[in-house]
C-alpha cells in the first residue's frame, strides 16, 4: 500500500505494482497490504488499483513461483502450496486453482509454512498468513477471484476501487489519477517458454469456472473464447 497526496494504491500480487509504484512519490504502509487494513486517517483519499488478464497473471504467478530467474528468489503462497513440489505450468495452476486434491495432511504441511502475523517491513513478501490459506481454502473460488477480493474488499464491496489494466494502464492510469505517465513494462520472467501455448481447453474452462465472476466483470470476451 502506498500512500500519496492524491490517491492511495493498494500493491496486488502479479499486478504490475512494482512499475507503477516506481512513478509515485508516496511511502510505503505495508507491502501487499489490502484496502480493508488503511488506516482510517487516509479514507478521504481515492484508492487505487490494478487487475490483469487471468491468463496472463496465473502465468506470472508460476513463473514468479519458480524462482529460476527471478531476483527476489522469494517463496510464494503458490509454493507454501503445494509444499515446495514443482510440477509442470498445467498442473500446478489446476492445483492452485481447485485445491480439492488436498488431504488433510496436505493441508497442515502447507499450513505449517505461512506464517501467524504480517510483516509490514519486508518488501519481499506476499504477506499472506495461516489466516489467509483458511480463507483461501474455504473459498471455492480461483486465487485470482480470491486475492482481488482480498486485496480491493472494504465493508464487503470493491466497487471504491478505481482500477486500471495492466494491459491499458498508461490510459486507464491517466483516466483515474488525469495525469500521464508511460509505464515501463516489467520483465515476464519466462524463460524463454511460451507458456500461453501451454493452455489447453480443460484448463481455461477450470479458469472460466473459478474465475466466473471476476472474468464477467473485467474480461467478458474470455467466456466466449
Amino acid at each position: 500500500m502506498i500512500i500519496t497526496d492524491e490517491f492511495v494504491f493498494i500493491h496486488t500480487f502479479r499486478m504490475g505494482g512494482t512499475s507503477c509504484i516506481s512513478e509515485m512519490d508516496g511511502k510505503m504502509l505495508g507491502y501487499h497490504r489490502p484496502y480493508n487494513l488503511m488506516p482510517s486517517e487516509y479514507s478521504h483519499l481515492p484508492v487505487i488499483g490494478t487487475i490483469r488478464n487471468p491468463l496472463d497473471w496465473y502465468i506470472s504467478v508460476y513463473t514468479h513461483c519458480l524462482n529460476i530467474v527471478y531476483p527476489m528468489r522469494t517463496s510464494t503462497f503458490l509454493n507454501f502450496l503445494l509444499d515446495f513440489k514443482q510440477y509442470d505450468f498445467k498442473e500446478t495452476i489446476k492445483r492452485l486453482i481447485d485445491p480439492s486434491w488436498m488431504t488433510s495432511t496436505d493441508k497442515e504441511k502447507a499450513l505449517r509454512n505461512f506464517p501467524q502475523s504480517y510483516n509490514w517491513d519486508s518488501e519481499r513478501l506476499d504477506n499472506l498468513r495461516k489466516d489467509e490459506f483458511q480463507s483461501y481454502l474455504n473459498s471455492d473460488v480461483g486465487f485470482l477471484s480470491w486475492i482481488f477480493d482480498y486485496m480491493y474488499s472494504k465493508d464487503g464491496s470493491t466497487n471504491n476501487v478505481k482500477l486500471c489494466k495492466l494491459e491499458s494502464i498508461d490510459k486507464d492510469w491517466e483516466k483515474v489519477t488525469g495525469k500521464k505517465v508511460s509505464f515501463k513494462k516489467s520483465n515476464s520472467y519466462t524463460n524463454g517458454v511460451d507458456y500461453i501455448r501451454q493452455y489447453d481447453d480443460e484448463l481455461i474452462n477450470l479458469i472460466k469456472e473459478k474465475d466466473k465472476n471476476y472474468i464477467s466483470r473485467f474480461y467478458p470476451k474470455l467466456l466466449i473464447r
